[in-house]
């Protein structure tokens, strides 16, 4: 393993004994740093990866890694920040390259902490990887680990304690057994703040784990193995209920596709906090208790207690580990009552005769718009219609003769003749939903744009052989409406939860043809429609009703304008209320990968939410950016085994 990569990081890497950081060790910088420095990162990590598509970006916004986003590095800085950028950099590259999310999903222990460690221990192996290969990469990722345990350590003093007393750790135990795994597996000392945190735990680690912990049985180059040791350790020490799954299971599965093995633990890692129960009609009056957001009140949330999309992206366990520290807070979302919330379609709202002259009322408005908007939609539909194009079979026993191969037999009798059939490309089942935000501030241009995109973008992929589904979300009223009136009647509790009543809006669902929906699509222009908008409980319901859907493929785009709003709710319970439930809705669904989620954000930034998202500033975009949207996910060559 260890020639696996040094000729391509060598493409990169100008000199010096630092590995791709470039650097001779105590080498002084030249200042100011150049752009040089940012591009040479990103195709170091391609390099170290393997994988051409990754692309390393740069925000002032960003505390430590997000996705392939890292914090900006200052005009001067220092070899340190160098080297802990470089450090962050690798991670994600080495996490890219040896991390099978389908593996690690499998795997996953049941428990808050366990759950955890199994993330950092994961990140762990595939950097002990990289720096058992390459030694630059090493260094490159002990200086972020040092740099980050150090930030940890700043951020909390040690307790003072009497001296008969035994001073309490000052992080988890989730970091001391993952430093625990780095420390027993390398043949590298852990870098200073790492090692004073592990420290606190010294005596626990040498007097229980120790006489427990099998070093030979932790195997870094095979995921697999690796998380069943850690399986079985963590059961050792009574941290993770359960016994070990059956070795047969394993063989059984081992010849099925992959989703067919992981079908059982998607289901229920769905859990009861990821989607709405529905009728099988998709048509419900009401959104059911089950599986609803109450649920959610027992899991943790991801931003600030487990890694945030952690079996796809590097690094997110340590945006959770800066949180532990400074926050201490869990997803608390709840709701104080479903009694008023609805599930409708638009003919619950108004009459046909309303129905039409609103839809009229759309078609006054769009004018240009529909023409450039279908300019687009032309192209999605070569797009997809080129991926669907018919193919020829050639030296075939039986078809239609290939006479373009009969010079053949005139130079050769006895060469057989050959034959050609015409095939189809396969193309897979697909199904995409487009989640629409019926909010108040979408009113006017924005709600008239999105509804003239879904309704031309729907009807070519319709076209194209691919099943729409229209929704809407808004609330039945602003600030509270018979929630509210109900929590106030019943003396103000504290801490109430969400306070307003959920309207969910089936404008088309994916098993109605385009011709008869598209009159649906006027009552976005009905006066009053737009309130406010709860959006992780809207995801919850567009995800559990994709969930039902038989098709290979489904695919979810969320379109929104902001942050998740309610008056009634936010005035009444914690900080962040709303957005904390949508981050912990958004991590839960990315992480499952049963459905690919993509979102767009009109004048408000979602990529802080999403790790497949755009930004928009103008509204004019949104056909463009979606029709580029669906044409990269289209044209990406995801491969997946039948369901």
């Amino acid at each position: 393993m260890a020639d696996k990569h040094p000729h391509q990081i060598g493409e990169v890497q100008p000199k010096g004994a630092a590995g791709h950081d470039g650097a001779q060790t105590g080498s002084s910088l030249p200042k100011p740093l150049s752009v040089g420095f940012k591009t040479s990162t990103g195709a170091c990590a391609r390099a170290i990866a393997q994988d051409t598509s990754i692309d390393i970006t740069f925000d002032d916004k960003a505390s430590d890694v997000n996705g392939m986003v890292l914090p900006e590095i200052p005009v001067d800085a220092t070899l340190a920040e160098r080297l802990q950028t470089r450090g962050r950099s690798d991670a994600i590259a080495l996490h890219k390259q040896h991390h099978d999310p389908r593996t690690h999903q499998r795997f996953q222990p049941s428990t808050d902490t366990s759950q955890r460690l199994h993330h950092m221990a994961e990140q762990a192996r595939v950097e002990l990887l990289g720096a058992t290969e390459l030694e630059g990469v090493g260094r490159n990722l002990d200086a972020a680990m040092d740099g980050r345990y150090q930030l940890l350590l700043d951020t909390i003093a040690k307790p003072a304690v009497a001296l008969e007393e035994v001073a309490e750790p000052r992080l988890g135990i989730e970091h001391a057994l993952s430093l625990y795994l780095r420390e027993q597996l390398s043949d590298r000392p852990l870098p200073p703040a790492a090692s004073e945190v592990l420290s606190d735990w010294r005596q626990w680690l040498d007097s229980d784990v120790q006489e427990r912990f099998d070093v030979d049985s932790f195997d870094i180059n095979d995921q697999k193995s690796f998380a069943r040791a850690l399986g079985q350790l963590l059961r050792s020490l009574n941290l993770e209920d359960g016994e070990e799954s059956d070795p047969q299971d394993d063989l059984d599965n081992s010849d099925k596709p992959p989703d067919e093995q992981s079908s059982e633990e998607d289901d229920s890692d769905m859990g009861e906090s990821d989607s709405t129960s529905m009728q099988d009609d998709g048509e419900s009056d009401t959104v059911d208790d089950e599986g609803s957001a109450d649920d959610a009140s027992d899991t943790v949330e991801p931003e600030e207690d487990m890694p945030e999309n952690s079996s796809e992206n590097a690094g997110s366990e340590w945006r959770s580990i800066s949180a532990d520290v400074v926050k201490r807070d869990i997803n608390d979302y709840h709701v104080y009552t479903r009694e008023f919330d609805e599930v409708i379609r638009p003919l619950d709202l108004c009459d046909p005769e309303e129905l039409t002259r609103l839809r009229q009322t759309l078609d006054t408005h769009i004018g240009d718009l529909q023409r450039s908007v279908g300019r687009f939609a032309n192209k999605l539909q070569r797009v997809l219609m080129a991926q669907q194009q018919r193919s020829w079979e050639f030296n075939l026993e039986e078809g239609q003769l290939d006479t373009a191969r009969l010079v053949r037999v005139l130079t050769d009798p006895m060469m057989p003749l050959t034959f050609k059939q015409e095939s189809e490309t396969p193309f897979r089942d697909t199904v995409v939903t487009l989640l629409l935000d019926n909010s108040g501030s979408m009113h006017g241009r924005s709600i008239r744009v999105a509804a003239v995109c879904a309704d031309i973008l729907s009807a070519t992929l319709e076209r194209c052989g691919v099943r729409v589904e229209i929704l809407g979300f808004t609330t039945g009223a602003w600030k509270g409406g018979k929630a509210r009136e109900k929590w106030v009647a019943g003396g103000y509790p504290t801490n109430p939860g969400r306070l307003n009543d959920l309207r969910h809006i089936i404008y088309k669902s994916a098993d109605t043809p385009w011709r008869q929906s598209r009159t649906n699509l006027g009552l976005m222009m009905r006066k009053g429609l737009l309130k406010e908008n709860i959006d992780g409980e809207a995801l919850q319901w567009a995800h559990g009703r994709l969930l039902q859907r038989p098709e290979q493929r489904r695919i979810l785009m969320m379109i929104s304008d902001g942050a998740p709003i309610d008056d009634s709710t936010l005035s009444t319970n914690p900080g962040r209320f709303l957005e904390k439930h949508l981050r912990h809705v958004i991590a839960q669904i990315e992480r499952q990968d049963d459905i690919e989620l993509v979102a767009i954000g009109i004048g408000h930034d979602v990529r802080q939410y999403y790790a497949r998202a755009t930004t928009i500033h103008d509204v004019a975009q949104l056909a463009d950016v979606m029709t580029s949207q669906f044409v990269e996910l289209f044209s990406a060559n995801r491969a997946r085994a039948p369901r």
